[in-house]
């Protein structure tokens, strides 16, 4: 069971009162004065199959912009009530369906550590290219598969799309920097242990790398299938670590791949894994921007959801452009 309390404006009274009605809840209603201010308190103890969604329906209508008025759901230990037992007991038997969306608090504290470039993120991902680079050029899937386990790009490429979808453009180009930091370290840890391979034998080009250099089509509708189950993850309870794992598997042996045409000064292994690499990107990103969008990942206040709208066409429209243009290059290739 939760405890959910929340303070409103007079005239949203009787729509609180609709949402705890429709999902046939218990509550109490008083009224409260805050700065010499009227407003009505009401508090509801309710199952938690249906907390979430009250919780959405209730911040649809409390502007919680205003010092006065908030929202509180907290899980509370006992309710002695037979008939919350009863409700909660005829919503499992009947196996209602209630559609328990994430509260977008939830997925702004899944990305919120992932906006700004940190230290951690960017050692971690110097050590993945690191061994990725070594499991190229050791022709060893092994070393380039655990390259991918350490490579930690689904944050910020998720926190990038989220906040692309609530009309955030401070965080959505933090996300983007750190995003672009993160594989130009890729690159360049590629490029150094390169040339520092290249001092002491002759580094073979491995079926390992040649096979981040053959492009195609089909490597950006993987990509965007990806990018799907990115956003399906977050808005599930499917393990995180396994779409991560996968990104990484898009991002950090291309990347890699193109340091080493880039220590060999080959322009061709270069140019091929990099339009690989970004293509994977625009793949990603567009797909965790489709799943957002079906989910209704919007702000809750009106006068934000234009805003986000406008982020969501551009960025979208741009990212749509980008691909068409490299699904032809790649094509052509």
């Amino acid at each position: 069971m939760r405890k959910i309390e929340i303070v409103c404006n007079g005239n949203q009274g009787p729509s609180a009162e609709y949402v705890f009605k429709k999902y046939k809840v218990t509550f109490h209603g008083e009224q409260v004065t805050s700065d010499e201010q009227k407003f009505l308190r009401y508090i509801a103890i309710v199952p938690n199959s249906v907390s979430s969604s009250i919780t959405n329906e209730l911040n649809e209508i409390i502007d919680t912009g205003k010092k006065e008025l908030y929202i509180t759901s907290q899980i509370i230990d006992a309710a002695l009530s037979d008939y919350l037992t009863e409700l909660e007991k005829e919503l499992t038997k009947k196996e209602v369906k209630v559609k328990k969306k994430k509260l977008l608090e939830e997925y702004r504290s899944m990305v919120e550590p992932s906006v700004k470039f940190s230290k951690i993120l960017l050692f971690m991902i110097i050590i993945g290219a690191g061994v990725a680079t070594v499991g190229l050029f050791a022709n060893n899937a092994s070393l380039v598969i655990g390259a991918m386990l350490i490579s930690p790009l689904l944050g910020p490429m998720a926190a990038f799309s989220f906040n692309t979808a609530v009309g955030k453009t401070d965080k959505m180009l933090k996300a983007l920097t750190s995003v672009l930091i993160l594989l130009i370290a890729v690159i360049g840890t590629s490029v150094v242990l390169t040339l520092i391979g290249l001092q002491f034998s002759d580094l073979p080009l491995t079926d390992e790398i040649l096979s981040r250099t053959a492009i195609s089509p089909v490597f950006l509708a993987v990509a965007i299938a990806l990018g799907l189950a990115g956003g399906i993850a977050m808005s599930t309870d499917i393990p995180e670590i396994i779409v991560g794992v996968a990104i990484a598997a898009a991002m950090v042996p291309p990347a890699a791949v193109a340091g080493i045409g880039l220590a060999f000064w080959d322009f061709d292994i270069f140019s091929s894994a990099l339009t690989l690499t970004v293509a994977n990107i625009i793949g990603l990103v567009l797909g965790m921007m489709v799943v957002f969008l079906l989910e209704g990942i919007s702000p809750r206040k009106f006068y934000e959801k234009e805003k986000a709208q406008r982020h969501m066409i551009v960025t979208i429209t741009v990212f749509i452009g980008l691909s068409i243009v490299l699904g032809f290059l790649l094509f052509k290739s």
